[in-house]
């Protein structure tokens, strides 16, 4: 005789057992074209290599990701952007005005981290859920430094400087 189950009680289980400290593991792609000296990320990995646009072999740098953690840090930084910078108290009067008054950028930052937590979706077949608001980035070895004057937050997987630093 099989087990009724009920659906929504299945549901709530499976969020709760997500709810906990497991890591995703992962990979971002760090590409650089010699030849253009354009630097990009991806997701997809290529066991051949790649070829940029100009015709060049592009350099690859596999970064290993917590996935979760990337997307955790990502939701906090939609979360600043969303208050407005222009809110945040360690702003500069100069960057205020900037970032106050030029919504376009403030924009164009939205789009990047969503840009961003789309291809981190496409990274895993589990859903994404952040860490509890509790979890402390730094304890569990994701590293990361602070923007200032916006407060944004950047992982050293998405610091395309770090592995191409001749690069500019």
């Amino acid at each position: 005789m099989s087990k009724v189950i009920d659906l929504a009680q299945w549901k709530k289980q499976k969020e709760s057992e997500q709810q906990g400290d497991d890591a995703i593991p992962g990979f971002l792609i760090w590409l650089h074209c010699p030849s253009c000296q354009t630097t990009e990320y991806t997701e997809v990995r290529l066991s051949s290599g790649r070829i940029h646009k100009c015709g060049t072999l592009v350099e690859e740098v596999e970064v290993p990701i917590d996935i979760r953690a990337e997307y955790t840090i990502s939701q906090k930084n939609l979360s600043i952007l969303e208050k407005g910078i222009e809110e945040n108290s360690n702003l500069k009067s100069k960057f205020r005005k900037l970032f106050g008054e030029n919504k376009l950028l403030r924009e164009q930052l939205k789009r990047n981290e969503m840009e961003y937590q789309h291809r981190l979706a496409l990274m895993t077949s589990e859903k994404l859920v952040p860490y509890p608001e509790d979890w402390d980035a730094k304890k569990h070895g994701v590293e990361f430094v602070i923007v200032q004057p916006s407060g944004i937050m950047i992982t050293a997987a998405r610091q395309a400087d770090k592995y191409f630093p001749q690069k500019k």
